[in-house]
């Protein structure tokens, strides 16, 4: 019995002695010499285990961007022994070039090893060839503070289906970022082979002289291998990246004979022009002006020209409106542009002069300090207008004869016939034109009743403001119809909420041949809906003792069933959209 216990102890022993033992570690790599802006792939194997495990990657982040991880796990039995382990496959990019080591890591109570790797930099010859690489480009060396600099991002690929594109996201302190436009896509040829590219363009507006650093720009996307999980059916996908080097760009301050009192405006050019909307050869007392300046500059935003503020002047009253301040995209440059409007209504006699403007700005092509000028204007201002004064009055189209001329008499004198009388017009002539006039009067009022008697009716039938049905199918006429809808279901009146349902959804299917609830019904296939529609016509048509009252609660029912509706449509649409934008199209077109 005691040897019997004491060989139980010792298995015991044992058993705990392994369970307690860290499971055995190693880490290995794919490659150990790499090119910049390639990831190296880091294996780390557990023995003995299936599950999860614990791992610190923290000693990474110094070296390394963690681009992606995977596991997988085997079992396999050799000579009646089971083996198992899993893997951790973790894809690395290297943030900088030279030897690299990779440090120990703390896996399931156990260090790995430590590794190291060595990191080439990027040259023309290791581009040549490559499926996929990227490029930065920039303007210029040397700027000046709150100048326009153009940073350029083009990713060449020969991948088809790249999915889940990401860029690194462009951040920069005391720096205005703006994105040109969209995303331009196209094809280019590279030592005889053709690409696709990709290219974002921005803008950057550097507010502190000094170093500004562009970030290195890495790209990742995935590619489906081809293959697929044997259990789901889910294609295999792999990681991708690209990388391109950023730049250090010298920002100057502002020059020192730039005028101390301006505002600072770097561009290539900046020009200003002014328009009137009056002619100064006939201005009066009262009359109104209308002053429009209006300012363009090329390598600034609009925002950043400065308003102009008009000194007062005598005999004006000045009513200024809101500026209008926009941006536009000519050639890959930013343009900006400022149109500030003045009302200007003269209340005296004689000569006003209207200030000019003068706006100092820095030709950055030159390195000069440039004004940009309007001269001052002169307008001379006549008395109050009269009729005399526009437009002469006469007494007639025809002149006086001069041998009747002294005779005032003769002059003013209207012809004494009659246009008609009574011995030159029958008496049945009269007759029957005053029967005539009062018969054209009655049917004018029987007319005036059929109509007022008809609107009536209608007014009854349908309620002020219950929608008529758009003729004509356009996208931006379905949330007038729903609100519309929406509006009728408040209401409670059937014959309104029908016309309003059968208007929306002619406009949401776009289909103009939709004229009953049963065809709308059938178009959406929600039972739901179908049952309310019937109960709807029912009550309007049959037999059925129902009202809008006792039908409320479905009314309200139905409402929400369309917004249901709707909603699931704009998320379907915003999907759409949006795997649309992460998705690369195909290089070669089928």
């Amino acid at each position: 019995m005691v040897n019997l216990l004491a060989c139980l102890l010792t298995v015991a022993l044992t058993l705990f002695s392994s369970f307690t033992h860290a499971q055995p570690v190693t880490a290995t790599l794919d490659r150990t010499q790499i090119v910049r802006g390639e990831t190296v792939t880091l294996t780390i194997r557990v023995e003995g285990q299936q599950g999860g495990v614990q791992m610190d990657l923290s000693p990474l982040e110094a070296s390394f961007q963690v681009v992606a991880t995977r596991t997988s796990s085997q079992m396999r039995s050799i000579n009646n022994s089971m083996e198992a382990w899993i893997d951790y496959n973790l894809t690395l990019f290297p943030l900088h070039e030279g030897d690299i080591d990779i440090p120990p890591l703390l896996v399931a109570g156990e260090y790995t090893q430590q590794l190291a790797i060595h990191v080439d930099p990027k040259t023309e010859t290791t581009i040549a060839g490559q499926d996929l690489f990227m490029e930065a480009l920039i303007n210029k060396d040397s700027i000046y503070v709150q100048e326009q600099l153009l940073f350029t991002i083009r990713l060449y690929y020969t991948i088809n289906g790249i999915r889940n594109p990401i860029f690194t996201e462009l951040e920069m302190p005391d720096t205005v970022i703006q994105m040109i436009g969209t995303p331009n896509q196209y094809e280019k040829l590279v030592d005889g082979v053709r690409y696709g590219v990709y290219e974002k363009q921005y803008a950057l507006f550097p507010q502190r002289s000094g170093t500004l650093t562009i970030p290195d720009i890495m790209f990742r996307g995935e590619v489906t291998d081809g293959s697929s999980n044997y259990v789901f059916r889910n294609l295999n996908t792999r990681t991708i990246t690209s990388y391109a080097e950023g730049y250090s760009i010298d920002v100057k301050e502002k020059p020192a004979d730039y005028p101390a009192d301006a505002v600072w405006l770097p561009a290539s050019n900046i020009s200003i022009r002014e328009t009137w909307d009056n002619d100064f050869s006939n201005v009066r007392v009262g009359d109104a002006l209308t002053r429009t300046i209006e300012f363009e500059a090329n390598g600034l935003d609009g925002a950043a020209l400065p308003p102009i503020t008009f000194p007062a002047i005598a005999s004006v009253n000045t009513y200024p409106e809101p500026p209008e301040i926009s941006r536009s995209y000519v050639g890959g440059n930013i343009v900006g542009e400022r149109i500030q409007q003045n009302s200007m209504v003269v209340t005296e006699v004689g000569t006003i002069r209207v200030p000019g403007v003068t706006l100092p700005w820095f030709d950055i092509d030159t390195e000069e300090v440039k004004y940009a000028t309007i001269e001052d204007t002169a307008v001379r201002v006549g008395p109050v207008r009269t009729t005399s004064q526009d437009e002469p009055m006469s007494l007639g189209g025809s002149s006086l004869d001069d041998s009747t001329g002294d005779s005032p008499q003769s002059a003013n004198a209207l012809p004494e016939t009659p246009l008609v009388s009574g011995t030159q017009t029958p008496l049945w002539v009269l007759v029957l034109a005053a029967a005539l006039t009062a018969l054209l009067l009655a049917f004018t009022v029987h007319t005036v009743n059929r109509r007022r008697s008809e609107t009536e009716r209608v007014n009854k039938a349908t309620p002020v403001g219950a929608p008529m049905y758009r003729q004509q199918i356009a996208p931006e006429s379905e949330s007038i119809a729903f609100k519309e809808f929406v509006q009728a279901c408040s209401q409670s009146h059937l014959p309104a909420l029908r016309l309003a349902l059968i208007a929306w959804g002619r406009q949401y299917f776009a289909d103009a041949d939709l004229h009953n609830l049963d065809e709308l019904a059938q178009r959406t296939g929600d039972k739901e809906i179908k049952a309310i529609c019937i109960n709807i016509q029912q009550a309007l048509y049959g037999e059925s003792s129902q009202d809008a009252q006792s039908l409320q609660g479905e009314i309200q029912r139905l409402q929400v069933l369309i917004t249901d509706l709707r909603t699931q449509h704009k998320l379907a649409q915003t999907k759409a959209v949006k795997d649309q934008d992460y998705s690369l199209p195909p290089l070669y077109k089928s």
